[in-house]
């Protein structure tokens, strides 16, 4: 009898205040093409999240327990930064000075009212940024997700007990001599990402 294949969630999110273009939405509709179908016992599903507070719990917990994914890989912009970046720890605080699309803040300044104060990324940052940076891309570990929506995702993932990671890829250049990593790069580095990914749940 065949054994059923493993299941990996990868997710982007859509435009917010800041990033009308978010090249993690447009990950979400190429990466399907490389890495579609199931490939050697690991299926992978793509979805693209709500930039929203209320979406943690009404699209993206849904899909974890819909889904029961194996692994989760989490994909978002950061427009700050020149480098793809694996993000290794969330922290329980959730800015409100920042809308999100729906232009609401969050309820209150921690994302839960554990007295826990930081998670470990379950997924292994270092061999996922070594695959990554195959590709050619420009890649660094990072201890800060953030206090946005990006960080509170990667918090939620872990505490589900499902092995999470989050990788933040900076926006699109806007010319010749941007020295962010064009889309086609940041592409090639996810699937190498993520195929390492797979490797390790075989």
């Amino acid at each position: 009898m065949r054994q059923a294949p493993k299941i990996i969630l990868v997710t982007g999110f859509s435009p917010f205040p800041g990033a009308p273009v978010n090249p993690t939405e447009k990950l979400m509709r190429r990466l399907p093409k490389r890495l579609g179908g199931d490939r050697s016992g690991v299926r992978f599903v793509f979805h693209v999240l709500p930039t929203t507070w209320a979406g943690r719990w009404e699209v993206t917990d849904r899909l974890r327990r819909e889904i029961r994914p194996d692994a989760i890989v989490h994909f978002g912009v950061d427009g700050t930064r020149r480098t793809l970046n694996i993000e290794t720890r969330a922290v329980n605080r959730a800015i409100r000075v920042r809308p999100d699309a729906g232009g609401h803040a969050p309820a209150r300044p921690e994302l839960t009212s554990d007295p826990e104060r930081a998670r470990s990324a379950t997924l292994p940052g270092r061999a996922l940024c070594r695959a990554a940076r195959a590709a050619g891309a420009p890649v660094s570990l990072s201890f800060d997700a953030g206090t946005y929506l990006c960080n509170a995702t990667l918090w939620d993932s872990i505490g589900s007990g499902i092995p999470s990671i989050f990788v933040h890829v900076p926006a699109l250049p806007k010319g010749p001599r941007d020295r962010r990593p064009p889309f086609h790069v940041v592409e090639d580095a996810a699937v190498r990402l993520l195929r390492e990914t797979a490797r390790r749940l075989r």
